[in-house]
């Protein structure tokens, strides 16, 4: 019980800033999470490459998301080059376009966090430059300030660095999943519209 005490008061000594920081690393997390999550979910990357053949031949049996885009793309009697392309386009811009909505949220958060610790940096100093103006009775205002720069600047630090690691995550993931794609549409244009 004792961490949640020093940790509230570690909060409450950072100022009105940590409110603030506390919103960004909320969003942020969350945020980030979610297209971890995301990118993670289904097959919809090249994993199951060796069962791509099969799910072509016949695309009823595919499984998972890539199976939904497989049924999709290959949907109809009459398929041509250009509609497979087209298809798999729309497939590749739906799904990439929302993972990066989803980074652009974190990689703006993270790069937020230490700014908005920059400023309650500021804002300490501020605090601490009153204290000194004060002459020796405003030595506690100095100690006070000290306080609140150092500690909104950790805390801005202590939450992008995590936020940059996932996002960096997200985003190999968001490429492998758009290479991934762009195999399959390869093996099917190889394989459905081979030159005579």
């Amino acid at each position: 019980m004792s961490i949640f005490r020093d940790a509230l008061q570690i909060f409450l000594t950072g100022g009105g800033i940590m409110y603030m920081l506390g919103g960004v690393a909320f969003i942020l997390y969350a945020t980030a999470f979610a297209a971890l999550a995301y990118v993670n979910r289904g097959n919809l990357n090249a994993k199951d490459s060796r069962k791509w053949g099969d799910w072509l031949r016949s695309p009823e049996t595919a499984e998972g998301r890539m199976g939904e885009a497989i049924r999709y793309v290959l949907h109809g009697d009459r398929l041509t080059i250009k509609t497979v392309q087209r298809r798999l386009k729309e497939v590749r811009l739906n799904v990439v376009s929302a993972i990066d909505r989803r980074l652009l949220v974190v990689n703006t958060l993270t790069a937020a966090a230490p700014l908005a610790g920059l400023l309650g940096t500021v804002m300490g100093m501020l605090a601490m430059f009153g204290g000194l103006a004060q002459g020796g009775g405003g030595m506690e205002a100095v100690a006070s300030g000290m306080q609140e720069a150092l500690i909104t600047t950790q805390t801005g630090l202590t939450i992008a660095l995590p936020g940059l690691f996932i996002g960096l995550v997200v985003k190999g993931k968001r490429d492998a999943i758009s290479a991934a794609l762009a195999q399959l549409e390869s093996q099917i244009l190889t394989t459905r519209f081979k030159r005579s």
